[in-house]
């Protein structure tokens, strides 16, 4: 690359032959005259470029200046080009330099540079009704960074908010909304809402300390939710030393911290706060101190933190926390009278038709918001594992949900809710939506809840609106609804209609019972022989159809559980001495039957109710599995026309399925159940 300037003779070739200007010589006369000026002042580029982007002369000829020049210059001598962080350098300068210019016109400049096309640059057009200069800005961008669209990189999208700083015709927002209606990125913008932890960050004394502590926390992998709650209360800690006149938290002793307990107590108005608030909030600014004690001046030393005080504050937080209804509807014939007018109503428009089937899904399954709002369209309704009759809301992508559960871990109770699920379905076909780039995921696919147009996906604050209407038209509108009410209202009738809160709490998805009980306010019955044998499912020891067996046992009030069922509940008898009693071996192998007689079926082993599986036979179920596993190869492989639909082929699959369920249950992810079949194979 040559740092050099072009000749002129070269730059009026340009204008002439690629900016196809149409009165050449009247131009390039007058741009001359501001070229050479260019060049006397600045003899070679390097000199040009040692001045400030924003300081740098602008020389005229007429009403010429020397911009296309400098334009054409980047262009011919490939100054912009690379990726390394000295090309990216050279990016940020001539998009500082070009937006300093004051109002120029480039609207044409990326089509006759090959740099864009004319669909594109009629799109961007057509897309810019406030006629606001949308592709001159877009222009401007591309010039300075002298690339096609399609090949934006992430740091060339973020120059964008260089150009003009917040603006908001015109950001790196806006740019990646054009880039996914392009078909160039799978990422639509996302507009970032401001929090309390960004002023933190830009505090005029303690901005670096807070910005040091964000970074920390997103390598830690903290949620958003959590980074929100800790910035408030890292704000209002703030808002505590300046009050004080502290000019760090470096002194603080004892004292003072108790004085921060009452600060932390009391509102604006001198009410008290709920314990569970001040416990959480103290909770945050212990964690901060935690972390910066003895690092960094502006954290005490040691730590006087009062611990018999604070340790009493969080007692009363969880118990406010236990005691409380937490997210559930305070009046138990509200959910229901919600869903019928919810499933009578006639949407405006589509954005209600999306609201309305979210409501119908949320009415009909235990499921979490957020899981559903970023469930995936094909494939996100499957029979549930182990139990094909059911059907539960499905997805590959651990990340999506709270408590990393995949597969179909929420059944669907209601035909309103698949009534919903295929409308969602079928809609997502006929719009043809591109797949979009989910965040939680980390997965590009089509959402059950797209839109057309920024948000891209359905929010929340367009569903509450939307329930609040359905509310108020009914003479509710005091009634504040949250999707995680119905998360507590299914939750409850499924124990208290089964009598079996193990069920419940395979149908909350909740990881163990200490969840379950904060959701089950009501004093249910618990049966211990019921609580015996989910220990031991719980805690991954057992797997296997059979557990359904004992599940069916349990929650029918007139079934009354044989000898089989009460040793396994036992805790007079090891799984040992169970499966030594009751359980012959399994055709597969691995495994045991449990009936008096096992059959030959090895096929139907996996999915049989008397089948059972101990985490001790995982050694000799990962055998069975790379078995399968090589048989299933074997046949696609000596097949010439293959086909799943073949009766041993699906039989196969199913096989493998099942089997690889059972051991996922037993704690081994995908990654290891991987690594052992090559092992084996």
């Amino acid at each position: 690359m040559s740092l050099e300037w072009v000749p002129l003779e070269t730059f009026r070739r340009y204008l002439k032959e690629t900016l196809h200007i149409n009165s050449v010589a009247s131009t390039f006369c007058l741009m001359k005259k501001a070229v050479f000026l260019l060049q006397t002042t600045y003899p070679n580029p390097q000199d040009w470029l040692a001045i400030k982007p924003e300081e740098r002369l602008s020389f005229r000829g007429g009403d010429r200046s020397e911009l296309w020049y400098i334009i054409f210059w980047i262009w011919d001598s490939g100054y912009c080009e690379g990726e390394d962080q000295e090309a990216i350098s050279r990016r940020t300068d001539i998009i500082k330099y070009i937006s300093t210019r004051g109002r120029v016109d480039l609207a044409d400049f990326p089509v006759k540079l090959g740099l864009l096309t004319n669909a594109e640059a009629e799109f961007i057009r057509n897309k810019d009704v406030s006629k606001k200069g949308l592709l001159n800005k877009l222009a401007i961008h591309m010039v300075s960074v002298m690339k096609p669209l399609d090949q934006f990189t992430e740091k060339d999208i973020l120059l964008a908010d260089l150009m003009r700083p917040n603006d908001k015709r015109y950001n790196a927002k806006v740019l990646r909304d054009i880039l996914y209606e392009l078909g160039h990125s799978d990422m639509p913008g996302k507009r970032r809402h401001r929090t309390y932890l960004d002023e933190c960050c830009e505090h005029t004394r303690w901005g670096r300390i807070s910005e040091d502590y964000r970074q920390h926390l997103k390598r830690s992998d903290a949620l958003d939710y959590y980074m929100r709650k800790a910035g408030a209360a890292l704000f209002r800690f703030y808002a505590w030393l300046d009050k004080r006149e502290e000019p760090d938290a470096s002194l603080l002793e004892y004292e003072d911290y108790l004085d921060l307990f009452d600060y932390f107590s009391l509102n604006a108005e001198g009410d008290k706060f709920s314990s569970k608030y001040i416990g959480n909030s103290l909770s945050f600014i212990k964690a901060f101190l935690e972390w910066g004690n003895g690092h960094h001046s502006f954290f005490p030393k040691q730590l006087d933190w009062p611990k018999d005080l604070y340790s009493g504050i969080h007692r009363e937080a969880q118990g406010e926390t236990y005691a409380g209804d937490g997210l559930a509807f305070d009046d138990p014939e509200f959910p229901a009278l919600m869903k019928g007018a919810i499933e009578s109503y006639q949407p405006d428009d589509d954005l209600e038709a999306l609201c309305r089937a979210f409501w119908l899904v949320i009415a009909s399954s235990p499921v979490r918001k957020t899981y559903l709002l970023n469930l995936q369209v094909d494939d996100c309704v499957l029979p549930l594992p182990n139990a094909p009759a059911a059907v539960g809301l499905y997805s590959p992508y651990s990340g999506i949900e709270k408590a990393k559960h995949r597969n179909g871990q929420f059944p669907i109770l209601d035909s309103s809710g698949i009534r919903a699920l295929n409308f969602l379905r079928k809609r997502a076909n006929e719009h043809a939506f591109r797949p979009m780039w989910n965040e939680r995921a980390e997965a590009t696919y089509v959402h059950l809840f797209q839109l057309k147009e920024f948000p891209w996906l359905l929010n929340e604050k367009q569903i509450y609106m939307f329930f609040d209407k359905i509310a108020e038209s009914i003479g509710h509108k005091d009634k504040k609804g949250k999707a995680h009410g119905y998360r507590h209202y299914l939750i409850t009738h499924i124990a208290i209609e089964t009598g079996n809160s193990a069920l419940a709490r395979l149908a909350a998805g909740h990881e163990n019972d200490t969840m379950l009980n904060r959701y089950l306010r009501s004093n249910l019955s618990r049966k211990a022989l019921l609580f015996a044998t989910m220990k031991k499912y719980q805690d991954g020891d057992i797997a296997g159809r059979f557990i359904w067996r004992i599940f069916e046992a349990l929650a029918d009030d007139q079934m009354e559980p044989d000898e089989l069922i009460k040793a396994l509940g036992s805790e007079e008898i090891t799984l040992d001495e169970f499966f030594a009693k009751f359980g012959l071996p399994a055709p597969t192998g691995v495994g045991k039957c449990l009936i008096q007689g096992a059959c030959i079926f090895e096929a139907k082993c996996f999915s049989c109710h008397h089948y059972a599986i101990r985490k001790s036979e995982a050694a000799q179920a990962f055998r069975t599995l790379a078995r399968l596993t090589k048989e299933m190869w074997n046949m696609m492989q000596g097949s010439r026309d293959f086909t799943t639909q073949n009766s041993k082929a699906a039989g196969l699959m199913t096989q493998i399925a099942l089997l690889g369920d059972m051991i996922r249950h037993f704690g081994y992810s995908e990654d290891q159940i991987q690594m052992e079949i090559i092992k084996q194979i």
